[in-house]
């Protein structure tokens, strides 16, 4: 079992395609019965590679391992990465392929509910790190896997800590989507990140989809929190350029201001600049390509 979860593994962090090898590690694991040798680790291991590669024909393999997880009397065993790694494996899956995992993700809870139950009876989540409680709550909220005791659960934990000051501005970001998607309301929660994001001195290491997620995230849940839209406008409004930001983060950005009704004209102004020259770049692009790809392209 370490030998294909290493080797698959290994291919997908390196970012090397090799259809073939996947479907022949997938085929021979596939045919094994023998599954209760494989370690949580492995296991996690392995479905992050095939999601990770983007491999279309292993549905089955997918489906074999969630069996496996739903059928164990329980979790003690996964460490908090594995459970991570599984969630957003089988939501990245399903995205990817969607006719093909129906039988991952959306399509099937089990495997969403044996997790969240566990993460739920667990006494505390001390032992979950920031970005393995946020791409937790990403995944159940992509793959709209409703709980709303789990998102509970993981707001109380954030609301016990001292301070926020070990959330990167992704977890931050990843963690109000989350609860904004899942339509699981929570305004104590979305007041301490925003207090939290409101007094940091800089937003330096914030992304351009950072800013547009977090914002999208506070006008949808209806969370009224004037200073940190005004932080984010700030932030943005004391960068050299907004060549980072895309068409589409300038649009979400300006429409969270809109909707939240916090108006910042010198704002929308450089986001609309923003967004002409993404156009103009795509555009250029555009004519770059040969006829059959202008093709693709304009479908898409």
């Amino acid at each position: 079992p370490q030998d294909f979860s290493n080797i698959v593994w290994a291919f997908a962090k390196a970012d090397v395609s090799h259809p073939r090898l996947f479907k022949k590690v997938a085929g021979h694991m596939i045919s094994l019965d023998n599954w209760g040798e494989f370690k949580p680790l492995e296991l996690s291991n392995i479905v992050w590679a095939f999601a990770k590669a983007e491999v279309a024909d292993a549905p089955m393999l997918f489906e074999k391992i969630a069996n496996h997880i739903v059928a164990n009397s329980n979790l003690r065993d996964f460490y908090p990465q594995d459970l991570s790694n599984i969630v957003w494996a089988y939501v990245e899956a399903n995205e990817a392929n969607p006719m093909a995992f129906v039988k991952a993700g959306k399509s099937d809870p089990r495997l969403f509910e044996k997790v969240a139950d566990h993460i739920i009876a667990s006494h505390n989540l001390w032992v979950f790190k920031p970005h393995e409680l946020s791409n937790i709550l990403l995944a159940f909220a992509k793959a709209e896997a409703l709980n709303p005791q789990l998102f509970e659960k993981v707001a109380h934990h954030i609301m016990k800590l001292d301070d926020l000051r070990k959330f990167k501005p992704q977890h931050l970001s990843n963690t109000v989507w989350a609860f904004a998607k899942a339509e699981v309301s929570h305004p104590m929660l979305f007041k301490r990140v925003a207090d939290h994001i409101a007094a940091l001195k800089n937003m330096k290491r914030f992304k351009p989809q950072h800013f547009s997620d977090t914002v999208w995230a506070y006008a949808t849940a209806k969370e009224e929190q004037p200073h940190l839209f005004e932080k984010v406008a700030d932030q943005i409004l004391s960068l050299d350029n907004l060549d980072s930001f895309s068409s589409q983060s300038c649009s979400e950005i300006r429409w969270a201001f809109e909707d939240a009704n916090v108006i910042n004209s010198q704002l929308f102004d450089a986001l609309d600049t923003a967004c002409v020259h993404d156009d103009e770049n795509l555009d250029e692009k555009y004519q770059q390509l040969n006829p059959q790809d202008q093709w693709h392209a304009r479908v898409l």
